[in-house]
């Protein structure tokens, strides 16, 4: 598992951070608008540059690829209006997130900010 991490983009890094903290919060299953919100808020928390922001689409990228890699499970879910959407789930434990990527540099510091919330 820690390979798998150890192994993504930091971008993909980043946003699987914030579904852990979205999931800590019980908000999942998460969405793209709402994973791309939370990075957001939380560029200044990162000690490297901040990919250059944080754009829905990268987000939707990421996620498919977390996904693919197994770290999410993809569910379906309905939005207010009615119109199905794609949702995610951690598929791994969330401790183990934080435990791997707290060592990784520039996202150390978010992976122990989520922490110390939890």
């Amino acid at each position: 598992m820690d390979e798998t991490l150890d192994s993504l983009q930091p971008f993909e890094q980043f946003v699987l951070l914030s579904v852990v903290e979205l999931t800590a919060e019980d908000a999942a299953p998460v969405h793209s608008f709402e994973v791309a919100e939370t990075a957001r808020a939380h560029l200044d928390d990162i000690d490297r540059d901040p990919f250059g922001g944080v754009e829905r689409q990268m987000v939707i990228s990421a996620l498919q690829a977390l996904a693919d890699a197994g770290l999410l499970a993809k569910t379906k879910a309905e939005s207010p209006t009615g119109k199905g959407r794609p949702g995610y789930d951690l598929a791994v434990e969330s401790g183990v997130v934080l435990d791997t990527l707290a060592g990784t540099e520039g996202l150390g510091s978010y992976a122990e900010t989520i922490r110390a919330g939890v």
